[in-house]
């Protein structure tokens, strides 16, 4: 026979005329002589006695009875019945059913406590005896011998259960204690039931109780945050110590005319796309507000209606939009409360920082990390007042405890439970969580007590690891609960986090399909009354804190992260905007797919500048540029560029490697930007060791003494239009490879002059494929990421260039290159003191070439800073490096 789940019962049945059977006869007396009949009196007491013994058989049996109703209703069988125990089973999928069987028994509140059945619960193997009935199937088992051992020695109203029964273990029962007791001569130890929350899962709805506390300790930094109109406050604050708490506290204060509350959204890489959400969300609000949406002038309404479609407007629309909205009215002024500044994208704080007029603008608050420096949008801005908040006192802790149990709890053991956790809000909140939902503490009516009294007494002291202290506080207790939450509800929590926390029930579900994992209508009831997620507009879920979506991105396993990317970047693909693909490439880079990446990026981009994001459009597009490179240049291994670890605040360009998986082709990206003037001038210049033998275009604002000597041979056109000259050059049957890397080389600078970035891209790749000239097409594929925007990696390539061991000759090269990207980069002084260092090589190279490309690169940058007098100097310098020496 399968195994059982066998609950017995013990119940107390009196015998209702003790005296008239042999099997229970009086004690003889001293010696031997039955005892004399009781006087009259005891007589009537006895026959008392006797009718009460009856009445209480009459309950037992009674209450057996209706308890055998209640067990075949919820699908168990009689297996045993004696005089006073009987026993069923259950099939060990129908562990909620035993147990609701033994705890209506042991809590029948119509019966004494003294009066009501003792319960044991064991699970095994039983052996089938025979038939008696419909629900009654005789049979015997260890697990028999086992369930009517502990409730012989249980109390009454109280449900042993054997320690080793699977529930048990699983952590699926909630337990009391132990309690131990002899049966005969064995001894017997079972665990109390927790008959009024004997399911965990009933113990997790606990959780849904939680109130939400006033803000407690924070006076003083919400007077400190009133600013004055137009201006900016800054409030630094750890994960979990209540800054985006204050930030609603605040709204609530100073009831602003109107707010806007703006927050990171998704991966952070769309233009716009923090703005936009919260634009569309703060339209869903007036509309169901009295006050309605504010009255936009007609020529920003395509404006408002591009941002929401997330096609993107130019900064100084969007600043417009922003300033209509925040208004003020009457004596109010409107509030911009930005959380989590330094992820935010920079295109909408870019259009925050230009809404902000002094004097007549909106009021703004940004929340930032204790040690994050204020992004770079805002670094025009002076803040008027910056605080920072710290943990709260102990009084403070106490307080939150007690207000979050709703006064439950008494004074002891909120001092008990608030010494358990770091004194920060949040650390405070999922600790009680993680007390509740593991059984540690236990809320019954108005009470909240521990379970066991050794329930949040700690743990002995321990040496706390570096990432340990490291992490946010709330950190151990999150990760705690999620080790107790089940495996579909984790798996829609974690699809989230993958999309950036934030995100619509549909992209959820996108992203959870194949996995296995429940919709979110099927599991959106058991995580908002967890605290698990809370709904920001309808048909959306936000997880509750940064701190949970880090703990669930860092607990995916290693090899499951890129298929999660791969898969989150077609679902964003799907349910993005133009401008939200730069998520897309984003997840699609991390999982290691670049083409896509790049295919990706590049529609952004485009997108991005069509609508006059200048530096969006210039960093999505080196983006996609770095993803084609990298992709080209495999050889196998991790790439090495990236010098950080990816996360959701890494920058676009350092995102690290993965092994790409199988995809089509992308559609070819299109047409980059020009690089800058100084960038082209420069580069010009560079090239001035290889080849000096044309006259060069003059700048405006120099004299006509200033000859380029840079220029590629004349009759060596780069975009004639009657064929692809890289493909005769590259495949020319009389040419030598070295023939064709000249030929490639000298085509390469042609394009650079001319701007042509597609053009140089491919020569330089085709001249990275003969293996020669190598230092060239380094400098060649720096200059390409400068003009497209991508100054730090520019700059990151041009440096180890010049850090590389060389010829005296190619070192005044390499430094001059580099000196012309700091000097594109604005940084003058650096760009001055390389093309110095680049001279000195040069005529240490007793290169006259060279030295005139670097005389000529300083008299410009001379110029280009105002001083005359040295521009002239370095001029004459260049002129006699090209004059013939004398023979």
């Amino acid at each position: 026979m399968p195994e059982r789940i066998v609950v017995s019962f013990r119940g107390t049945a009196a015998l209702s005329q003790p005296d008239s059977t042999d099997a229970v006869a009086p004690w003889p007396g001293r010696r031997g002589a039955p005892r004399a009949p009781a006087p009259p009196s005891r007589q009537r007491g006895a026959a008392r006695a006797a009718g009460g013994a009856a009445r209480g058989e009459e309950s037992y049996l009674a209450r057996a009875l209706a308890l055998k109703k209640r067990a075949e209703a919820l699908g168990a069988t009689l297996c045993a019945w004696s005089a006073q125990t009987f026993s069923f089973e259950f099939t060990p999928d129908d562990v909620e059913e035993a147990v609701l069987l033994a705890a209506l028994a042991a809590e029948d509140a119509a019966v004494l406590p003294d009066a009501r059945f003792a319960v044991g619960i064991a699970q095994g193997e039983m052996t089938y005896v025979g038939e008696a009935g419909r629900f009654t199937a005789l049979s015997w088992g260890q697990p028999l011998l086992v369930a009517v051992m502990l409730a012989r020695v249980a109390l009454p109203g109280d449900v042993l259960v054997d320690p080793a029964l699977p529930a048990v273990i699983s952590g699926e029962l909630m337990t009391l204690g132990a309690h131990r007791g002899i049966d005969g001569a064995r001894r017997v130890r079972g665990l109390r039931l927790d008959a009024q929350q004997p399911l965990r899962r009933q113990v997790a709805e606990s959780v849904a109780r939680l109130c939400k506390p006033p803000l407690i300790g924070r006076d003083a930094e919400l007077a400190e945050l009133a600013v004055p109109p137009g201006s900016l406050a800054i409030v630094r604050a750890e994960p979990g110590a209540g800054g985006t708490r204050l930030l609603h506290e605040l709204e609530r204060l100073l009831a602003p005319s109107r707010s806007l509350f703006v927050a990171p959204i998704g991966a952070s890489r769309e233009p716009f796309g923090a703005l936009r959400r919260a634009l569309a969300r703060a339209a869903l609000r007036a509309e169901k507000g009295r006050a309605g949406a504010p009255a936009l002038p007609d020529r920003l309404k395509p404006a408002l209606a591009r941002l929401l479609a997330g096609e993107g407007v130019e900064p100084r629309i969007a600043a417009e939009v922003l300033a209509v909205w925040l208004a003020p009215s009457d004596v109010r002024v409107g509030l911009l409360a930005v959380d989590d500044a330094s992820e935010v994208d920079a295109a909408s704080l870019d259009a925050i920082a230009l809404a902000l007029s002094p004097g007549g603008g909106p009021r703004a608050v940004a929340r930032l990390g204790r040690s994050d420096p204020l992004p770079a949008p805002l670094t025009a801005l002076t803040p008027a007042a910056t605080v920072t908040l710290g943990p709260l006192s102990a009084p403070g802790a106490q307080d939150l405890v007690r207000r979050l149990l709703d006064g439950c709890i008494d004074e002891a053991g909120a001092r008990r439970w608030a010494a358990r956790a770091p004194a920060f809000p949040l650390a405070v909140r999922e600790l009680l969580c993680e007390a509740l939902e593991s059984g540690a503490l236990r809320w019954i009516g108005r009470s909240v007590g521990p379970r066991r009294r050794s329930a949040g007494r700690g743990r002995p002291p321990r040496t706390m690891t570096g990432a340990e202290l490291a992490a946010p506080p709330a950190l151990r207790s999150i990760e705690g609960r999620l080790r107790l939450l089940a495996i579909g509800q984790r798996t829609v929590l974690t699809a989230l986090a993958t999309l950036g926390g934030d995100a619509s029930d549909a992209a959820i579900d996108a992203l959870c399909d194949g996995t296995g994992a429940p919709k979110v209508a099927a599991v959106q009831a058991a995580l908002l009354g967890a605290g698990w997620v809370f709904r920001p507009e309808p048909g959306w879920l936000r997880l509750s804190s940064r701190t949970l979506r880090d703990a669930l991105i860092a607990g995916v396993p290693p090899g499951e992260r890129a298929a999660w990317h791969l898969a989150a970047a077609r679902v964003v693909e799907d349910h993005a905007g133009v401008l939200g693909l730069a998520d897309a490439a984003w997840h699609a880079a991390k999982a290691g797919d670049r083409r896509s990446a790049a295919d990706l990026a590049g529609r952004a981009g485009r997108a991005a500048g069509d609508a006059l994001l200048e530096g969006s459009a210039a960093e999505l597009l080196a983006f996609a540029d770095e993803q084609e490179t990298a992709r080209d240049h495999r050889d196998g291994a991790p790439d090495s560029s990236s010098s950080q670890p990816p996360t959701y605040r890494t920058p676009i360009e350092v995102v690290g490697d993965a092994p790409e998986p199988q995809r089509a082709a992308p559609a070819p990206i299109g047409e980059r930007s020009r690089p800058d003037a100084l960038a082209a001038e420069g580069a010009r210049g560079e090239g001035a060791g290889d080849d000096a033998r044309a006259p060069a275009a003059q700048p405006d604002d120099t004299s006509a003494d200033f000859a380029d000597a840079t220029s590629p041979d004349v009759g060596l056109p780069c975009g004639d239009a009657s064929g692809d000259l890289l493909a005769k050059t590259t495949e020319s049957p009389v040419m030598s490879m070295n023939d064709i890397a000249v030929r490639l080389a000298e085509l390469a600078k042609q394009a650079l002059v001319q701007g042509d970035l597609r053009t140089l891209e491919r020569l330089v790749g085709e001249l990275r494929r003969t293996g020669e000239h190598l230092d060239l097409a380094e400098r060649m594929t720096g200059l390409i990421s400068l003009g497209r925007g991508a100054k730090e990696e520019a700059l990151r390539r041009f440096r180890i260039a010049a850090e590389a061991d060389a010829s005296p000759s190619q070192r005044a090269r390499a430094l001059l290159a580099y000196g012309v990207a700091l000097a594109a980069a604005g940084r003058t002084e650096g760009a001055l003191l390389e093309a110095l260092s680049a001279l000195a090589r040069a005529r240490e190279a007793e290169d006259p070439h060279g030295e005139q490309a670097c005389a000529q690169f300083l008299a410009q940058l001379a110029a280009a800073t105002g001083h005359e007098g040295a521009a002239r100097a370095w001029a004459q310098v260049a002129r006699l490096a090209s004059a013939e020496p004398p023979s």
